[in-house]
């Protein structure tokens, strides 16, 4: 206790204190971060993200068919195609199979038409060898009653009758080749006509089986689709019928899509001005203009309140060799002041329901109320408070550095 109290009482230790408390407010001032504010122009910009497009592509869709189509070969993205070059084999296994079975049924027909053309034929000659061998025993016979001129009339009318019994045998054969070649005529037509049903659905599965392969008649760089999750088709992904699978898109003409969040779209207005920056290529900058602005968003993902609205910009200038897909960062001027008082919007603080900063003056603050006129994400316009030269607190000081003199 005497130490202490000694301490106290010694005129080195009463200089240091003094010393270090006559310092302490210049220590705090200088932790306050602040800046100097100036006139300048009032500049409302949204910074959006984008993708660049073509306006106009081709599609090419996996063929309307209602079963499970497996991609089974694409060529690699980015690659240069020129028409009739393949880009994409499907496969599918009802189509196939539905060929081989027309395929089969085709030379089961072909089997059927040629052993029934050998039938007909052998049934044809065997009725042509009858008709023969009946002339031949007519034949016979007329010699016979010739030579038997002399006989008795009983065997010459056996003769006779015999004579009449073959030629009504051969009629009756000749009847029956007739009436054979006209079945075998209208059987054979039938077969040639299912032979001909059966190329028929041969040549529809082949035309099935053909378009599953994808050819380019276009000249132009492959694009892959997405699915409806927005990830790209792959090999060995399934389709159906009509979905997109490769894009060639259109290079001549170019335009910008943005997926913008609500707040910053209602922000937005037809036939607002960009400026675009290739974030590939920052040295490459363009400029366009607001086209179109989707009425509806969609969900960011599936049953999602957070919603994106889909923003169209046409380019001021395409001449450049820029490929789909790049990404692109867009600064929109929403609204320019010029010449006014900005200041950062972190050095605006609340009062109740007024707004104030810290103006600094000679090692403290005086508070100020003003009055903002507009603001951004980034800085407000002071209408009142300010005249453009001061410089303010960013952060809310100490009332030990803070003047009781309030400034209005």
């Amino acid at each position: 206790m005497l130490f202490f109290e000694h301490r106290l009482s010694s005129p080195a230790f009463v200089l240091v204190f003094g010393f270090l408390f006559s310092c302490s407010p210049r220590i705090e001032f200088d932790s306050i971060i602040t800046s100097r504010i100036e006139k300048k122009d009032f500049r409302d910009i949204v910074t959006v993200s984008g993708t660049l497009e073509a306006i106009n592509t081709h599609s090419f869709c996996c063929p309307g068919i209602w079963s499970d189509v497996t991609i089974q070969y694409l060529i690699p993205e980015g690659t240069n195609v020129t028409s009739s070059d393949t880009m994409c084999i499907l496969e599918c296994r009802e189509i196939k199979n539905e060929y081989l079975l027309a395929i089969n049924e085709l030379e089961k027909a072909q089997s059927e038409y040629n052993k029934s053309t050998a039938e007909l034929e052998l049934r044809y000659l065997l009725l042509e060898a009858q008709v023969k061998n009946i002339e031949a025993s007519a034949e016979i016979s007329r010699l016979d009653s010739v030579q038997m001129k002399f006989t008795t009339p009983s065997s010459r009318e056996i003769i006779r009758l015999e004579l009449q019994k073959a030629e009504l045998e051969k009629n009756i054969a000749l009847m029956k080749l007739e009436f054979l070649k006209q079945i075998n005529k209208a059987e054979l037509q039938k077969m040639q006509l299912k032979i001909k049903q059966q190329e028929n659905l041969v040549d529809q599965a082949k035309t099935k089986l053909d378009r599953l392969t994808l050819t380019s008649n276009i000249d132009g760089i492959v694009i892959y689709c997405k699915t409806r999750e927005g990830i790209k088709l792959r090999e060995g992904d399934i389709t159906w019928g009509n979905m997109p699978i490769i894009e060639i898109p259109d290079l001549s003409a170019m335009q910008v899509k943005l997926e913008v969040c609500e707040a910053e779209y209602k922000r937005l207005a037809n036939d607002q001005s960009l400026e675009i920056v290739v974030d590939a290529f920052p040295d490459i900058e363009l400029t366009g203009k607001i086209k179109y602005k989707a009425p509806v968003g969609k969900p960011v993902i599936e049953n999602s309140d957070v919603k994106v609205f889909e923003v169209i910009v046409t380019l001021d200038s395409s001449s450049l060799n820029l490929q789909p897909g790049l990404g692109l960062t867009c600064e929109i001027l929403v609204r320019n002041v010029p010449d006014t008082v900005v200041v950062p919007l972190v050095s605006l603080f609340d009062d109740d329901s007024s707004k104030v900063v810290y103006v600094s003056d000679k090692q403290m603050f005086n508070r100020v109320f003003v009055n903002v006129a507009d603001y951004n994400n980034k800085e407000a316009i002071i209408e009142e408070g300010l005249e453009g030269y001061e410089t303010l607190a960013l952060m809310k000081p100490p009332e030990s550095l803070i003047n009781q003199t309030e400034s209005k």
